[in-house]
């Protein structure tokens, strides 16, 4: 079963994810600044990215799709995140 998390980020918000599994996101919208493990990735509309487990913080203003790869499906068919934490922070995002 495939598991795919829309999300819309407004400007000035930082949402910070714990990867369980691999994953992949893509930028349906806008343009975002993604930090994976230390690693810094820019996205605009229509690119995507591959994403290994660990820390993952989104910023940015517009829509992106987070769906991770293929596992077996856990008992009860949840999709497993991990820990998700929401907070607005006053940052400019630049993808130049």
């Amino acid at each position: 079963m495939e598991h795919v998390l829309h999300l819309t980020l407004q400007r000035q918000e930082l949402l910070v994810l714990q990867l369980v599994r691999p994953g992949q996101v893509r930028a349906l919208s806008g343009a975002h600044w993604l930090t994976i493990n230390g690693e810094d990735i820019c996205l605009r509309a229509g690119e995507q990215a591959q994403l290994p487990v660990g820390k993952l913080l989104l910023e940015g203003d517009g829509r992106l799709d987070l769906q991770g790869l293929s596992a077996p499906t856990p008992q009860g068919g949840a999709l497993q995140l991990g820990f998700i934490s929401v907070r607005n922070e006053q940052r400019e995002v630049s993808c130049n």
